[in-house]
């Protein structure tokens, strides 16, 4: 699970610093990340977003739910260990009412 947070954690830095780029730098993506897609003149054709930035758009939203699947992952795995690690008390001393007599 920690080589997936790491690759995931890389994955969240990279794909947001090229939605960056694709913001300022190349106008393929407005502000509000909608794609950018004026209407070519005299044609009337409508340009689509192509596969990367489809892609980098998946990964904006995958790779932070990987890293945070992983952190819950491993704070559910601590408190099993947590838990099994603490003694049990016997059955006689735990607080209740009394077992029935034969």
């Amino acid at each position: 699970m920690h080589i997936a947070k790491c690759l995931g954690g890389a994955v969240w830095i990279g794909s947001w610093y090229l939605m960056y780029l694709e913001i300022t730098r190349w106008h393929h993506v407005k502000p509000s990340l909608a794609f950018n897609a004026d209407p070519i003149p005299g044609t009337g054709v409508r340009p689509r977003p192509g596969q990367p930035l489809i892609l980098l758009h998946l990964a904006c939203v995958a790779a932070p739910l990987v890293i945070v699947a992983g952190m819950v992952t491993q704070i559910r795995a601590r408190r099993a260990v947590r838990t099994s690690r603490r003694p049990q008390r016997p059955a006689c001393a735990r607080p209740g009412p009394a077992p029935p007599s034969p």
